[in-house]
Parts: C-alpha cells; structure tokens; sequence
C-alpha cells in the first residue's frame, strides 16, 4: 500500500542526522532509525502504544502467533528514503511479503513537531501505513478500497496523551480538497469500481472513504451497518448490493455522506492507557547501516534494477567482512538478482560467522532449489539436500516463516505432491503471516487442489480485493467467481503461476 501525496520537496527537510542509526524493538515492532537513542525509544514506544490502542479499540486479544513476528519499520531521512523507494511523490509505504512484511517511512522530525492534529505528517502516513498490516494481519478478508483505505485514514489521525491515553477519528483535514472537488468520486464508484470506474484522481477515494468510514463508524444511527455490509461482501455478495443491504437507500446513504461533510463530524474516540512498554534500543552495527537502504530497495523496485543494486550491495560486503548479518543480507540480494553463485558464497561467509543464522540457511536453500528447478532435476537426492537446508533453519526456529513456506513451495519447483509435512508447514506459515498474498495464494491453490473451495475461497478474499489490485484480468476475483459455481478445477488452472519464478520465489 502507498501513501500519495505531492508536496514540495523543500518542506521535507529533515535537518541533521544522527551519528549513528538505533534498532528499537517492541513486541510489535523492529524500528531501524537515523535518530537519536532517546527519539528513538520514544518513536518505538509510540507505535507500540498504538498497537496496543487499535487492538482495544477493535476489540482483538494480541496473538501469540503474530507476536512471533514482528513488524520492520524503516524510518528514513529524505536521501535515504527516496534512494530505498524509488518513488517521487510516495510517502509512504506498505510491503506484506512472506520474507517479512515492512513498512518504508518518510522520516521528517522537525515537520511533524510542527504539524497540528489533522494536518500531514510522517507519522499519520506511517500510522496510516500500520493500520492496514493491522488490518491484513488480524482481519484478513475482502475489503472495498474505500474502506481499507477509510480505516488507514481514520485510525491515523491519533493523538498520543501525556497521560498515555489515545484520541483517535480526528478529521483528515488534508483531504479537504478531495471532499470539496467537484470532481469527487460518485458514490457508485466509491462503492463499485470495478463496474462503475475509478475516479482520474484515485486520492479521491481516499478522501471520501475516509469521510464514508467516519460516519458509519461514529454515528450512532448508523451503528451495525458497516459490520453487515463486510459480511455480505465475504459472502460473495457484490458490492454495491452489500451497501444496498446494509446502509438502505443508496440516495439517502449520499445525501447524509454530503450533510455530514459540511455539518459537524462526530467526536473522535479517547482509547485509556495501556500497560507499559518495554523498548530495546541498540546502535545499529555500521554495516548494517549502510546496506539498509539497498536492502530495503530491492524488495520495492522493477527487476531491471536488481543487478545494479546487487552490485552496490556486494562493494558493501567487501567492507564489513566480519558481520554475518551484512553478509546474509547481501546473499538475500545476490538471489533477488539471480546472481545465484554469488548468493551462495555471500551465504557461506554469514554461517561461518554465524553457523545457526537463519536467512542465510534459507538462501542455501533458495540457491539450491533454483539450481535443481534450473536442472529440471528428477533426482530426489538432489531435492532432499536443497529442502535439509530449510530443515535445519526450521529445527533452530520452528516459527520462522521462510524455511516452512519455502519448504512447501519446494515440492511444487520439482513438480512433486506435497506431502502432509508440506501442506501443515505451509498451513503454518499462513498462520504466522496471514497478510502475506503468496501464503494466502499458495493455500488457495492447495485448497483447489485438495478439493476444499470453502477454504480456497476463505484464502482468496483478501487478494481479490486488494485496495491496489490489478484493475484488468483480476484472476483472484474471476477465481472467486469460478469457486461460487464450484468450478474448482477451472479455478485452479486460472490461478496457476505462468512463469517458473513464483512457483520458486513466493514473494
């Protein structure tokens, strides 16, 4: 998911950077940081005040599951931030990836020390950003864009209390003009944009599923309905009936959005203090520093750049020798590249430095898995020994998502039936990182496979109607289609990977 909006560069100065860059970890959260010991403490502490706030506002007990694995948040000055994304005009972003989803920050200090609730800043768009893992992580269903990206906007705008309470639905005040224009999107469109179109401007959605959701989630009158209407969605009912359903009238549902707009909007929510927070803030080793940027780059960029950055990472490499960390990293980057060789030697030199260094087994894994898919091998002496790699790192982490899905889709490279060790470590892996849409898809096809559409269906929602999926052959939501009339063969076939690299990589 990406935060869009279009501001002078010049207002983004973030002044000085600290000598050093902190590593702060929550429960929740690994924060890595070009900041001071102390704001960085304070930053961690925020965001886990802010999990702990949404997970009582919402009603949901902390998973023990999830809890295994915790959020990366990159908070970048402005020359690191753009270098890593790419992206001119992009806050902000949101990554789910089975190798561990993250999130890219735009870190400004000064401005949001400025900024007035409601108001931009770099903190609304990464709480903004936060709030759809904590969607996707805990709630992963179908949702409209208008209220995935509803439910962002209005748990962004939080105030954090001296007393350790929380305020949150304060209005979005920077999306103002999107609610004035006379080019806002229609309801229809707001509602329906698969079938009715999505508006030039695709902000708009935001600005009104922002207003959209703060009424139906703090008028009283409206209490229930948003509720009814999600039930009906993940019930394969389409939308703009699901709305019809559950708001009523449709004319009257835009009238009221309209009064609301230009009356007064209900008061925001006060959430109390949660229990303390614990914060580890440790320096981050230089290495690790200086690789950060590439290494969050590679994961967001086209392809055509891979070679490029794997190259920067490996002058990096020669620099730090003697951190595993840098080198498993490296090793991570040299596979994204196909740079299968140099992969493998950078995944040499992180274990022996650090022998039970989990990503760098992975990758040994990962090397050896392409080398026999490459192969077309069908020599199953050739396979055991690729999966002993993701054996080994699951006996020295059982919950570490990587070495079961990787183990999974080893079976599907060499064209092989999973075996029932197979299927519960993927079924595992979708339990550890549920917001991951390569897990969830592997599932679904497993599921369609194994006859169960209920359970392919259940696993195919949330992709199907990602905020930011393809607007053009949707194949998820055709899927969907196909698994309502029980079509489940022609379901599988229609969601079966085209190209080798997806059966391979996962994400």
């Amino acid at each position: 998911m990406r935060w869009i909006v279009w501001v002078a560069l010049a207002l983004l100065a973030a002044g000085p950077a600290s000598a050093d860059w902190r590593q702060a970890r929550t429960a929740h959260f690994i924060l890595s940081i070009d900041d001071t010991e102390a704001n960085a403490r304070d930053f961690a502490a925020r965001l886990e005040r802010f999990d702990a706030g949404l997970r009582l506002l919402y009603g949901l007990k902390d998973d023990p599951a999830q809890a295994l694995r915790p959020i990366s948040i990159y908070a970048l000055r402005e020359a690191p931030y753009f270098k890593a994304c790419g992206c001119p005009g992009v806050l902000g972003l949101y990554t789910p990836q089975a190798s561990g989803s993250f999130i890219l920050s735009l870190h400004t200090p000064d401005l949001d020390r400025k900024a007035k609730i409601g108001q931009w800043s770099s903190l609304v768009v990464l709480l903004h950003e936060y709030s759809h893992h904590f969607m996707f992580s805990n709630f992963p269903v179908a949702y409209p864009m208008w209220f995935s990206e509803g439910f962002a906007e209005f748990n962004a705008n939080t105030s954090f209390e001296d007393d350790g309470s929380m305020i949150v639905g304060y209005p979005a005040n920077y999306r103002a003009d999107g609610l004035s224009s006379a080019y806002r999107a229609s309801l229809k469109q707001l509602l329906d944009p698969e079938h009715f179109g999505y508006p030039d401007d695709v902000s708009l959605i935001y600005s009104r599923g922002w207003l959209l959701t703060h009424m139906l989630m703090l008028r009283h009158d409206r209490a229930g309905q948003l509720n009814t209407f999600l039930a009906a969605m993940n019930r394969g009912v389409p939308s703009i009936d699901a709305a019809a359903q559950a708001f009523g009238d449709l004319k009257k549902l835009d009238t009221d959005l309209d009064l609301y707009r230009r009356g007064k909007l209900a008061a925001p929510l006060r959430i109390p203090p949660g229990p303390p927070v614990a914060v580890t803030v440790t320096t981050m080793p230089r290495g690790q520093a200086a690789l950060l940027p590439l290494y969050v780059q590679i994961r967001e960029v086209d392809k055509s750049l891979y070679l490029g950055i794997a190259m920067e990472a490996e002058g990096i490499a020669k620099r730090y020798p003697d951190d595993a960390v840098v080198q498993s990293q490296v090793a991570e980057m040299e596979y994204t590249a196909k740079r299968l060789d140099k992969a493998d030697e950078a995944a040499d030199r992180a274990l022996a430095l650090q022998p039970d260094l989990g990503p760098a087994l992975v990758v040994k894994g990962r090397v050896a898995v392409s080398r026999a898919s490459l192969a077309k091998s069908a020599d199953s002496k050739v396979w055991a020994a690729a999966r002993a790699w993701y054996l080994k790192a699951n006996r020295l982490d059982p919950d570490a998502v990587m070495p079961l899905y990787m183990y999974y889709t080893s079976f599907v490279a060499a064209n092989e039936k999973p075996t029932p060790g197979a299927v519960r470590a993927l079924m595992r892996s979708a339990v550890l990182a549920p917001e991951s849409g390569g897990i969830r898809m592997a599932v679904a096809l497993q599921a369609l496979a194994d006859g169960d559409g209920a359970t392919a269906r259940q696993a195919l929602q949330s992709i199907a109607y990602s905020p930011h999926a393809t607007r053009s052959k949707n194949l998820p939501l055709e899927a969907l289609k196909l698994i309502d009339q029980e079509k489940l063969a022609e379901a599988r076939t229609l969601l079966l990977p085209k190209d080798k690299d997806r059966e391979t990589d996962g994400e």
